[in-house]
């Protein structure tokens, strides 16, 4: 071979070689991006964003983001937001809130909640959140401190349980919260959760009964007037021969308990308002009768109330607006 052509072989191995280096070096740089000092010659990439789940920390200084950010599907892995439905002004969206472990006693435990999250483009609705999401924390709190107080032997091995979840509906200018469900401390039957929280979505804030009712309906006519209203309607939820009277309801129910005035059984009654101008009226277990019938619970007509229901309130609940529509994603 002459030397020209043992030249230009090696040279051609060179090149060769040359370009075998490069491409693995290449190779090995891509497959290792997150390197401190990347290798000569070596190709860096830039991860892809992920897009950050929303996060039902109580520290949270915006609740409402969690809806704005919430996707149409639940987002997993938890925490997850899920969102309800939205109208022309707000969303409603809601979280988990769960715990489970054992007390300072032994007894073991489970905490199932549903947290009702709001987005609004008024900012008031962040101070809504915080009070709603203080409501599910005082339940937790005020659970577990009964779990801390009692002891496995007592409990006889059963887990002490809390649930607890939302139904919210759009009623006119309303958004209206009920919330329904359980909790164990032990014995043959746990106690019943039944609370409402009707929202005025214009300012964001809840109405509570002195804003739902007139001041006439505490006075002893009014009170007697409402009292003789509700009675006649009340069922137990669970059925059976569950009914009561005025005079029940007037007398502080099946147990009085200190002072007993005209309208003392309206601090035990949760009001909810219900689209078609219906005002539901609910009762705890044992206030009007036994246990087994469960919540005594009456719908009546806001017409029928007039003088004892704000004029005001049913205006917001009987509105016509826009109906819910199906979850669209956020814009703006």
């Amino acid at each position: 071979m002459s030397t020209n052509r043992r030249m230009t072989l090696v040279l051609v191995v060179a090149v060769i070689v040359a370009g075998l280096a490069g491409y693995l070096a290449r190779q090995w740089g891509a497959a290792a991006p997150d390197s401190a000092t990347p290798h000569a010659g070596a190709t860096t990439r830039t991860p892809a964003r992920s897009t950050p789940v929303p996060s039902p920390n109580p520290t949270g200084n915006k609740p409402s983001a969690w809806c704005a950010a919430a996707p149409n599907v639940v987002t997993v892995p938890p925490p997850k937001v899920e969102l309800l439905f939205s109208t022309a002004t707000w969303r409603s969206c809601t979280t988990k809130v769960t715990r489970s472990g054992a007390g300072k006693g032994g007894v073991q435990y489970k905490v199932d909640a549903t947290l009702p999250v709001f987005w609004s483009a008024n900012p008031a609705v962040d101070t809504l959140n915080s009070e709603i999401r203080s409501r599910i924390d005082n339940d937790v709190k005020g659970f577990l401190a009964a779990v801390d107080e009692t002891t496995s032997d007592v409990a006889q091995g059963a887990a002490f349980t809390l649930s607890e979840q939302p139904r919210i509906n759009q009623v006119g200018r309303l958004a209206v919260i009920q919330f329904t469900g359980q909790e164990y401390f032990g014995g043959s039957h746990g106690g019943v959760i039944d609370d409402w929280i009707n929202i005025d979505t214009g300012t964001w804030t809840i109405l509570d009964k002195d804003q739902i009712l007139l001041p006439a309906a505490r006075q002893t006519a009014g009170a007697t007037r409402l009292a003789r209203l509700i009675a006649p309607k009340i069922r137990g939820m669970n059925g059976g021969p569950c009914t009561t009277d005025a005079e029940t309801l007037l007398a502080g129910g099946q147990t009085p308990e200190g002072t007993v005035t005209p309208s003392s059984y309206q601090k035990n009654m949760e009001m909810g308002l219900q689209f078609g101008g219906q005002l539901v009226v609910d009762f705890p277990p044992y206030y009007l009768f036994a246990y087994g019938c469960g919540i005594g619970s009456a719908t009546l007509d806001l017409r029928d109330l007039s003088g004892l229901i704000n004029p005001d309130m049913a205006a917001l609940a009987t509105a016509t607006v826009a109906p819910e529509v199906a979850p669209s994603p956020f814009s703006g």
